[in-house]
């Protein structure tokens, strides 16, 4: 029996409540891990499907089909959210889970430029823009199962969707490090770079067969009389301060992860510092994110959700600068110093998507959702790495520069982050009230 006098936001999750975030979390970590893993054999792809007799470069094409892929996915965070808000949540979950799975799948088994010709490109090419445009929704998706089937906890359960990402961040990782030190370069180009895509695609079937178990969250359910035929109309015309808000507030999140996983390895290895110093030194990163973002989501509970992600802002704009000086002039301890950039990381993406989802009504909830996440992390992921090579020509700290300007624009949105009143929760509230005055 769970106690009634206890707040919402305290009182222990259910076994139901834990099998929904589980299957849900596994949406995001797919998401992360077919794009990273694509980064990892960008080279092996652009030389099976884009030869020399193109006239550009192999490994040029294949990142402009990365770029291609993950551009898409906006777009299709915005129609997938239109759906999910006027269809249901359910049935946008599980049919962007399959397409998703099977794209996946097709691009380890698609065959290459030598055997198909330009057909192989020009598939590899819309097998991503497919993934993309599905895998827009997968995050935001997973943050609304979590924050609309239960009252209880809500920023700690967010918090396990991501530290799901953070392990399948881990995955990835580990699938080429295997992949690396087991095959030679030519098995790698000929076949091994595949073994990546089948891995997330039979795990994209797996979490499509789980998702078929999910209900409906509870509070859609409930809010049946509520929805809008044209919810993105609505969101723009009634809901576009929070969507600017949240825009801003994912900011900082897209370019923490751009400049410490994406930026880092090429600038610290000008540094002379060892690639696998820097690659383990990463992986500690990831796991310090994940292991934080269970306490930095917990105190979102606990606190006012914005409390904790201003603090995330202040602390990042901060310890950045003093992280490029350090590593510039010393020689530093680079797992010590990532450890560090991993706890302060923590402190925004705890709780960055809960809040946001909180700002929203539940008839435009997962459309602004996904539309605030996907515009703010694919513009500062993007971009991030690129404007710190740019900004490292001045000083030694002029590569944070970027991130500070996040941190920024971040900590200014942090004034407008303010959770909506929830279907229920007033009744809730007085119930329990009427118990306590009997009683």
């Amino acid at each position: 029996m769970l106690d009634d006098s206890l707040p919402d936001r305290i009182r222990p999750v259910t076994v139901r409540h834990r099998w929904t975030i589980l299957v849900a979390s596994t949406g995001g970590a797919l998401e992360v891990f077919d794009f990273v893993i694509y980064g990892f054999f960008a080279q092996n792809i652009g030389a099976e499907f884009f030869p020399r007799q193109m006239g550009v470069s192999g490994q040029t094409l294949s990142f402009t089909v990365l770029a291609a892929g993950y551009l898409s996915r906006p777009l299709g965070g915005i129609v997938l959210g239109h759906f999910g808000d006027r269809y249901g949540r359910r049935m946008v979950f599980i049919s962007s889970a399959m397409i998703a799975a099977v794209s996946t799948l097709l691009i380890g088994m698609l065959p290459s430029y030598a055997f198909w010709g330009v057909t192989a490109s020009v598939l590899l090419l819309t097998l991503r823009l497919v993934q993309g445009l599905c895998l827009g929704g997968e995050l935001p998706g997973a943050v609304i199962y979590a924050v609309e089937t239960t009252r209880m906890r809500r920023g700690f359960v967010c918090g396990i969707v991501f530290v799901a990402v953070n392990l399948a961040l881990l995955l990835a990782t580990t699938v080429n490090m295997v992949v690396q030190s087991t095959l030679t370069s030519e098995r790698i180009s000929a076949s091994g770079w595949r073994i990546g895509f089948l891995i997330g695609g039979m795990v994209g079937l797996l979490s499509f067969a789980l998702r078929r178990t999910l209900a409906e969250t509870d509070e859609y359910a409930q809010a049946i009389g509520a929805r809008h035929r044209e919810p993105l109309a609505v969101l723009f015309r009634s809901h576009l301060k929070p969507v600017v808000t949240g825009v801003a507030a994912c900011s900082l999140v897209g370019a923490s992860s751009g400049m410490f996983i994406g930026f880092m390895p090429s600038y610290l290895q000008g540094l002379h510092y060892e690639a696998r110093e820097i690659a383990s030194a990463q992986t500690f990163y990831l796991i310090a994110v994940a292991a934080c973002i269970l306490v930095t989501s917990y105190a979102g509970d606990l606190l006012p959700r914005h409390y904790v992600f201003r603090a995330g802002t202040v602390l990042s704009a901060l310890f950045t600068p003093i992280f490029f000086m350090a590593a510039a002039r010393y020689h530093v301890d680079l797992t010590a110093w990532f450890l560090l950039a991993g706890a302060v990381a923590s402190l925004a993406n705890g709780v960055y998507a809960c809040a946001i989802a909180e700002m929203f009504p539940v008839d435009v909830r997962f459309s602004g959702l996904a539309t605030a996440m996907n515009l703010g992390l694919a513009a500062s992921l993007g971009l991030t790495p690129l404007a710190a090579h740019i900004a490292a020509a001045h000083a030694h700290w002029s590569p944070a520069l970027p991130l500070v300007a996040c941190a920024a624009f971040a900590f200014a949105a942090s004034f407008g982050m303010r959770s909506l009143p929830r279907r229920g929760d007033a009744e809730e509230a007085s119930r329990r009230s009427h118990r306590k005055e009997r009683a």
